[in-house]
């Protein structure tokens, strides 16, 4: 079989590949990490490269385009330079870690006495601390070289423990670090914290790569089953030490000081880090093969850290509620509210927590990909260039982007903006049909009648013509799009009243409402209520909390008693399976349509 040199910019790798794979496959081999949101079926026409020929250039779909010459590829695509949420709320709580670091003096050994360097070490280590020495496993690996390290230090040592667990010796008492992620379908989060005092160091973040084998959970779950979580699991496990060689080398300090990582995400990710199959989540019940928490040794998971340092996972809660949610309620101290609370979080998935201190109910759906674009014709995901932000005034049609860039799609936030707004001046009615010209009445009709036009058989909405738009192309809404958001926020809104149903409350009980995600931190909460995705009535007590769920995982890796609280609260907290409810589906068609402003 023939080979051929492809040559990617503008990266400038060049790599040889055989005759007949696809280009997203190539970028994959040359270590680039391809956008496929449809997992590469040629579904979504968002994994675009262009394929340069002298001073021509073509745009092609990755995936569906195969090798069958040399060739220049620019990979500089829409969808780079995302917006990746990394702040959240943040709240008061005391640093007290499951690592421990204790000066010690150990005993010689004199002559006569048969007793071990590890079993003086255990009595130092007892003596200084309220752990039974008898408590303390034998950890072979800090043995290997403990009398050389005790004769060298005249037998004063620092110690590092993990609960009853001595991981490391040291010279002398000195900082230590660790690192908190929030893996999310999308995005990966992480945040370098002294363990001593808590203070951020850095942020660093990136795409999570598995996005390759598909936008969702679902996709990446069949691909799993289907070719086994090997390429999954060293996805994401190589996206976790990249980023912890980024952040060491932003602030300057040594890995081998690092000795717990913290980690929370959805339930598939949780899996897939772990090598755990997800092939329960797909199929009925949908429950989680492990939903415990669990402290790992990270070298187990290929985590390079500290040789015996450790990995922390927050509980999962149920097949598509996972430790990310967790995080979310931690955050927010959920467990200590008086106020019934509602949460949202919507990401690739959408999951929902109503209750406060008495009760907690929690529930999942399937809304996330279209407020990521995945399914939306001119959808992205939010980075420069994407229109956030949509309105009329006096019947003029405005939007904001990205960095103010030229626009080359819409991102859910500004999908959000867009369909409200039609709707508000008789664009789209409220069974969701896009009007034609001769149906809009009103002023509107003048300003907007040209941008209602057909494309591809299907009625759509131009926002912004080919020659303002920074790619030369249409930017629209069009009719799909409204469904796949009417569908979207039928099944949160569905879920949302079946809570309050659960809880025996009115919506308007409810006494606030917190928005986490990127897509809740950027969107128009009015937007959202004037479509229904939030009921009207709590449309004054919405407040966004952004990345909850990384912060969470911070305040884990930084005490070991909310780290246990998170424990309890996956245990107490009720599942609501909405797929099995018998008022879901009812609930479900009522709320497709828009509601009366």
């Amino acid at each position: 079989m023939s080979e051929f040199r492809l040559l990617f910019k503008p990266q400038d790798i060049e790599i040889k590949v055989s005759q007949g794979i696809s280009i997203l496959e190539a970028q994959s081999k040359a270590g680039l990490k391809p956008d496929a949101p449809c997992g590469g079926q040629g579904k979504c026409g968002k994994c675009l490269v262009e394929i340069i020929k002298g001073e021509t250039r073509e745009t092609v779909k990755s995936c569906a385009t195969y090798v069958d010459a040399d060739m220049v590829i620019d990979t500089a695509s829409k969808f780079n330079n995302h917006k990746i949420l990394i702040q959240g709320i943040e709240r008061k709580f005391e640093v007290d870690p499951i690592i421990k670091t204790i000066d010690v003096k150990v005993e010689k050994c004199k002559v006569g006495d048969n007793s071990s360097d590890w079993k003086r070490l255990k009595d130092a280590v007892a003596i200084n601390t309220n752990i039974d020495e008898s408590s303390i496993p034998v950890n072979v690996s800090t043995v290997l070289n403990l009398s050389k390290f005790l004769n060298k230090n005249n037998y004063e040592v620092n110690v590092v423990m993990s609960e009853n667990e001595i991981i490391d010796l040291r010279l002398i008492e000195e900082s230590w670090y660790t690192v908190a992620f929030d893996i999310g379908t999308t995005t990966i989060v992480g945040y370098l914290l002294d363990g001593k005092t808590g203070e951020e160091l850095c942020v660093v973040s990136m795409l999570n790569p598995q996005s390759k084998f598909g936008a969702d959970v679902i996709m990446r779950s069949h691909y799993a089953i289907e070719h086994g979580v090997h390429n999954l699991s060293s996805l994401i496990r190589k996206a976790l030490n990249d980023l912890i060689e980024e952040s060491v080398n932003k602030s300057g300090i040594s890995k081998s000081k690092i000795y717990l990582i913290s980690i929370v995400g959805n339930t598939c990710m949780h899996h897939l880090l772990l090598g755990i199959s997800p092939q329960s989540l797909v199929h009925s019940p949908y429950n989680a093969s492990l939903s415990e928490g669990l402290i790992l040794n990270a070298r187990d998971y290929d985590i390079t850290i500290n040789n015996n340092g450790k990995l922390i996972m927050l509980p999962n809660i149920a097949g598509f509620v996972g430790a990310d949610t967790v995080g979310v309620l931690i955050a927010t101290e959920f467990h200590k509210l008086d106020a019934l609370t509602l949460v949202i979080d919507i990401g690739t998935n959408g999951e929902l927590v109503m209750g406060n201190k008495d009760r907690m109910i929690t529930c999942s759906t399937a809304a996330g990909p279209a407020f990521e674009g995945a399914k939306i014709q001119c959808g992205m995901r939010g980075a420069e260039g994407a229109i956030d932000h949509v309105g009329f005034n006096a019947d003029k049609l405005e939007y904001t982007t990205i960095k103010g860039a030229k626009p080359i799609g819409i991102c859910g936030s500004g999908l959000i903006d867009i369909i409200a707004n039609l709707f508000k001046v008789g664009i789209i009615d409220d069974s969701g049909k896009l009007c034609s010209a001769r149906e809009i009445e009103g002023s509107s009709k003048i300003d907007n009648c040209n941008r209602i036009v057909e494309i591809d058989g299907m009625k759509c909405f131009v926002i912004v013509f080919e020659n303002e738009s920074g790619n030369g192309e249409k930017i629209f809404l069009s009719q799909k799009d409204i469904r796949e958001v009417q569908l979207a926020k039928g099944a949160i809104s569905a879920g949302i009243n079946l809570m309050a149903e659960k809880l025996e409350i009115e919506l308007s009980d409810i006494q606030q409402v917190f928005i986490a995600g990127a897509f809740g931190n950027y969107m128009s909460p009015q937007s959202a209520c004037d479509i229904g995705l939030i009921p009207s009535c709590l449309r004054n007590k919405i407040k966004p909390i952004g990345n909850a769920a990384g912060q969470g995982s911070k305040i884990c890796a930084l005490n070991k008693y909310e780290y246990k609280t998170s424990l309890k609260i996956a245990r107490d907290i009720e599942f609501l399976e909405l797929a099995t409810n018998p008022n879901f589906q009812e609930y479900f068609i009522d709320e497709l349509e828009f509601p009366q402003i």
